[in-house]
């Protein structure tokens, strides 16, 4: 059975709703101006020192249209550069893999493997993309940090709300969260433009552990079907991208 839904109802990542705020009061503003680079910074460090990540997520995705939220949990596997692998356990099990050459979507109850170019998945300006090296926050979006909080009032877990600098199709806005300390990516709050989210966190984290490649790799079952298909257009909707 092939899955197809409409794009409009694909949230392109992982999320919690929050509206970005750019008109900021003069009081604070060129104060949050300086705290929102500071960030930035360290959270662009935290990366360029990170070679692998795993963790186990929580997944809640709300769709506008059925005006209902359903609920996701598994393993997410990182390596730089590319190397993406998101386990999902529950409510079914469903593998999405990014190797160097190839994005996979492998559903066992269906006995089907959906098949995509892995640059066509990452070319968006996503949290993906981020995450798989090729991405640059402050290229890509424009940064502040929630108008109810000012710079000087974070407290163990930092927000930082991002919009895109070009229109997408996928995103109109989006928030990571962070580790005050270590500026570590906790979780990330996508918001696309009709109105669905789909907000991941990340719990049990460990970097650098010496990931093996073989961890992302996939050879299809024997068996199942094969599938080349627009990641837009087939995917289910607790999609993580």
């Amino acid at each position: 059975m092939v899955r197809i839904m409409n794009g409009k109802l694909i949230c392109k990542l992982v999320s919690i709703i929050c509206a970005l705020q750019f008109a900021l009061t003069a009081n604070f503003g060129w104060a949050q101006e300086v705290k929102v680079d500071s960030i930035v910074r360290n959270v662009q460090g935290w990366y360029d020192n990170l070679l692998d990540f795993q963790a186990d997520f929580q997944q809640k995705t709300f769709s506008q249209t059925l005006k209902n939220t359903s609920e996701a949990r598994g393993k997410i596997y990182f390596k730089k550069p590319h190397l993406i692998k998101w386990e999902y356990e529950s409510p079914e099990i469903q593998i999405y893999i990014i190797d160097q050459k190839n994005f996979w979507w492998y559903v066992p109850e269906d006995a089907q493997v959906v098949k995509k170019k892995a640059e066509s998945v990452l070319q968006d300006a996503t949290p993906l993309s981020f995450l798989a090296g090729m991405g640059d926050l402050q290229k890509s979006f424009i940064i502040t940090l929630p108008k109810e909080v000012k710079a000087d009032e974070m407290g163990d877990v930092l927000y930082l709300n991002l919009t895109p600098r070009q229109e997408s199709v996928n995103i109109k806005r989006m928030q990571i969260k962070l580790a005050a300390k270590t500026f570590q990516v906790l979780g990330m709050l996508v918001v696309d433009p009709y109105g669905n989210t789909n907000d991941i966190d990340f719990i049990n984290i460990q970097i650098n552990r010496d990931l093996k490649n073989k961890i992302f790799h996939f050879v299809p079952p024997k068996g199942v079907d094969i599938i080349s298909g627009d990641a837009e257009q087939i995917g289910p909707s607790s999609k993580p991208f």
